[in-house]
């Protein structure tokens, strides 16, 4: 039954497998496109999702994703001429954030949360930006989350990400097991029970640049959370995808 669903979303997707190559080290790896938003690229590997961010690609897979894959986008029509933009999602994020905020209304709600802090003052925040900036207020497994966003070509926006402060090697199996045993708890509680499933990923999977993801829970409007691990040069950290993105199953257990 597992195969045959397996071959079934297999068969669903735009795209078969495909040669992949790291930039940094020249490996080639096979993987199915399942899809992307112009800065990240979700894809199947080895019956797993993982996700790279688009500019850490080989640039042949950048100039592939953009002649094959390029944002979808919709025609807004007016009086005198037909205008392509990208079209501004809709339903509940992240806390009060909502899909399709502009920047001003996401700082005007993460000031009055409770459930964030922000870490540095208003005057370093004009300068250096919303990514990182603001945290979960507890911490989770030991750890805080901090909080960063993507916005569409309009500024809206289209993803929260919640990750954890970079560890080392050694933590991988230590504090950051424990947040994402605790995350899981947490996004069942807020979601349900997830449509995927895998165990903790090991640190040897991981490579730079990379998320590999563990669950994927989908939220009451449609859109997807997807939790794993990833790594950014030599640290580790649990990262939390809450995206306007609907990503597709891949595998059950």
């Amino acid at each position: 039954m597992r195969l045959l669903l397996l071959l079934t979303i297999l068969l669903l997707q735009p795209t078969l497998g495909r040669v992949w190559t790291n930039p940094k080290n020249g490996k080639k790896f096979e993987a199915t496109h399942i899809s992307n938003d112009g800065k990240r690229v979700t894809l199947l590997k080895d019956d797993r999702v993982i996700t790279f961010e688009i500019k850490k690609l080989h640039v042949r897979d950048q100039d592939w994703l953009a002649k094959f894959h390029p944002p979808k986008k919709f025609k807004r029509k007016s009086k005198n001429s037909t205008e392509t933009t990208e079209k501004a999602p809709i339903g509940a994020a992240f806390d009060t954030l909502d899909f399709g905020d502009s920047q001003e209304e996401v700082i005007e709600k993460l000031k009055k949360s409770k459930m964030v802090e922000q870490t540095i003052d208003d005057i370093f925040l004009a300068r250096v930006g919303l990514n990182g900036s603001f945290r979960t207020t507890k911490t989770i497994g030991g750890l805080h989350c901090h909080l960063y966003f993507d916005w569409n070509s309009n500024g809206h926006l289209k993803e929260v990400t919640l990750r954890t402060k970079p560890q080392s090697r050694f933590s991988y199996d230590s504090h950051l097991r424990s947040n994402w045993g605790e995350l899981i708890d947490l996004l069942k509680i807020l979601h349900g029970n997830p449509l995927q499933t895998s165990p903790y990923p090991n640190d040897s999977e991981l490579q730079d640049g990379l998320i590999l993801g563990s669950h994927l829970w989908r939220t009451k409007d449609g859109h997807s959370v997807l939790l794993g691990t990833g790594q950014e040069g030599s640290k580790f950290s649990v990262v939390v995808r809450i995206t306007s993105e609907k990503i597709r199953p891949v595998r059950t257990q």
